[in-house]
């Protein structure tokens, strides 16, 4: 968990030089996780469109899957240029990129 706020790209290349990457909540269980690290905080999860517009995909550039969370009415991908995903009190939303917030990452644990 940051306490500094970092556009999109700044935050992912935050969590890779600490050898992971933007949370990914793949399910309720860790969305739920994530709300309880940032309450009633915006923070950057690793989700985007930025290389195809409504095809959302995880950072690590898998696909978004069967779960999501997101607020009714979005994505909604607002003036043509929110590729971006934050979480607010568990639920999603499309942001443009270069907005500073928030961010949590996540590290696979080392084997040993």
């Amino acid at each position: 968990m940051f306490t500094t706020t970092k556009n999109f790209n700044q935050a992912a290349s935050a969590c890779r030089g600490d050898g992971g990457t933007l949370a990914m909540p793949r399910d309720a269980g860790t969305n739920t996780f994530l709300v309880s690290l940032q309450a009633n905080k915006a923070y950057w999860i690793g989700l985007h469109d930025q290389r195809n517009e409504g095809r959302f995909q995880w950072i690590d550039g898998s696909g978004l899957g069967k779960y999501s969370s997101w607020y009714p009415k979005q994505p909604d991908n607002k003036n043509g240029v929110e590729d971006c995903v934050i979480s607010f009190d568990g639920k999603w939303y499309d942001m443009e990129c270069p907005n500073r917030m928030l961010f949590n990452c996540e590290v696979a644990p080392r084997r040993g």
